[in-house]
């Protein structure tokens, strides 16, 4: 017994569909996904106001800046960047510093980087070590653009 099988179409007809077949398996949707973006804010130790309010009655609250960069699904990370001096910090204010201020941020999103340098008075850091330690795993330097000559032996 033999069979005869005919195939309907031609040969160069087959080969363009399954190209485009093939082509279509490849080709996303219409979705376009917007890129992540980071963010910085900048604050001096006079003015936190881009991370954190203060009320008159020394309560520390999380500002709405900062959050609605947190809550932003189109933010991948958001820097938080101190200016200026910080010469007036001495041990007990740089505690305060980090529980009341930076610690929060950094618990309400893991969004939340450090990046760049705390300019304490030469020796204020080191009075504190786990405070200082805690600046430095968060991406935060301390006194590095110093030069050895300002420090008192």
């Amino acid at each position: 017994m033999r069979f005869k099988k005919i195939v309907p179409y031609k040969i160069k007809r087959i080969l363009p569909m399954l190209g485009i077949a093939g082509a279509s398996l490849f080709m996303g949707g219409c979705e376009k996904d917007e890129p992540l973006r980071d963010v910085e804010l900048h604050f001096n130790c006079d003015d936190y106001s881009a991370i954190i309010n203060i009320t008159p009655d020394e309560q520390f609250f999380i500002s709405d800046i900062a959050k609605s960069y947190a809550d932003d699904p189109t933010v991948r990370t958001i820097y938080l960047i101190p200016e200026g001096e910080w010469y007036t910090y001495v041990a007990n204010t740089i505690v305060a510093l980090r529980q009341n201020g930076l610690e929060p941020l950094f618990k309400y999103s893991p969004k939340f980087r450090g990046k760049g340098d705390f300019e304490f008075y030469p020796g204020a850091a080191s009075k504190v070590p786990q405070d200082s330690l805690w600046f430095v795993s968060k991406g935060f330097t301390i006194n590095k653009y110093r030069p050895l000559s300002d420090y008192q032996y």
